[in-house]
């Protein structure tokens, strides 16, 4: 029996080892991915912590990138080497919202690739047939699985939720961090004038090195003037990316009139107080957002393609130092995103 090296959860809150295991084979509706890389961040802490449900023992990672190696029962429209990344979640893809291309808000939702069941933290990977997004030539291939991620989320916040248009000045609080960096650059692609917004003295430099239209240090305890002495107005849209009480209230009293918040982050018991007067008076929109979906991957992975939005790699470990990986998440000392090398360049 063919075998893999894989890195597996066995308890929440505890350190991932790797381990050989058999191949899996695909059933009815699966496709067998070749795992060439896989991005990491916070999502996977969460799920290494057990805040995202699922079970152990557990092969994490859902921001994959590789090549169908075997097709179960009923797909016919993949081949094998055909290089592919997808969607990490198990929607059904016949629902009432999932037949409206919202499949991140599936009726029938049955979880996370890499949470509920094994993911990409491994050589090999078993998903829906249907979760699969072509990875088009020119795209850096191993870098496609944090497109699909770590761009598209943003793809979805400036098309859907935040209705960026051209013109519009728009506040990215945490930009600096592996998904804020990404965000920044799409709100850019999207027309907006950008202020990339970190407290991070480090992240703050590298961000200056960006062409963004503004960088602000989040530490002022002027933040709401800052902004809107540098972007020339009070914000349009502000995207939250960290989800603290701090970053939500700065992220209000940013807003100007008839201005879009969008909370990326999910920080459970963190709440934010609004007055309803203002809604009114101000007449703005507060919204949370939820991943993306295939058509929105597709268009990420176009974005990089053209050049409109760089994927941002901070740090690349091999498959056998992911702990490592994991480590330097908790620490937050990545500018940009982590890719696990889960097969070596050269090989």
């Amino acid at each position: 029996m063919e075998e893999m090296k894989a890195a597996v959860l066995d308890e929440f809150g505890g350190q991932l080892r790797l381990e050989t295991r058999p191949v899996p084979r695909p059933g009815p509706g699966e496709a067998l991915i070749r795992v060439l890389s896989c991005g990491t961040g916070l999502t996977i802490e969460w799920a290494r912590i057990g805040r995202l449900g699922g079970s152990v023992p557990r092969v994490l990672g859902h921001e994959y990138t590789g090549t169908v190696a075997e097709m179960g029962p009923g797909v016919d429209r993949w081949r094998e080497g055909d290089v592919a990344t997808g969607s990490f979640y198990l929607f059904c893809g016949h629902c009432e919202m999932c037949s409206g291309g919202r499949e991140t808000l599936c009726m029938n939702f049955e979880g996370y690739i890499g949470i509920h069941v094994d993911g990409a933290f491994a050589e090999y990977v078993v998903v829906p047939a249907r979760n699969l997004v072509p990875v088009p030539d020119g795209v850096p291939v191993r870098e496609a699985g944090i497109i699909a991620d770590a761009v598209a989320t943003p793809f979805h916040v400036a098309s859907e939720r935040a209705m960026i248009r051209p013109g519009d000045r728009v506040a990215v609080i945490g930009a600096g961090g592996g998904v804020g960096v990404h965000m920044a650059q799409v709100a850019k692609a999207f027309g907006g004038t950008v202020a990339a917004v970190e407290r991070d003295a480090e992240k703050l430099a590298r961000l200056r090195s960006l062409p963004f239209d503004a960088v602000v240090d989040a530490s002022s305890e002027r933040l709401p003037a800052d902004l809107a002495e540098e972007l020339g107005s009070a914000p349009d849209v502000v995207i939250d990316m960290v989800g603290s009480t701090e970053t939500l209230a700065a992220a209000w009293a940013s807003l100007g009139v008839g201005g879009r918040f969008v909370s990326v982050a999910a920080t459970p018991g963190v709440t934010m107080p609004v007055e309803p007067l203002q809604l009114v008076m101000k007449e703005v929109v507060i919204t949370g957002t939820r991943y993306a979906s295939r058509a929105e991957i597709a268009a990420s992975l176009d974005l990089v393609r053209t050049g409109a939005v760089k994927c941002v790699v901070g740090a690349r470990y091999p498959l056998e130092r992911v702990q490592e990986a994991m480590d330097a998440i908790g620490t937050n000392e990545i500018f940009g995103r982590i890719l696990i090398d889960v097969v070596e360049e050269d090989a």
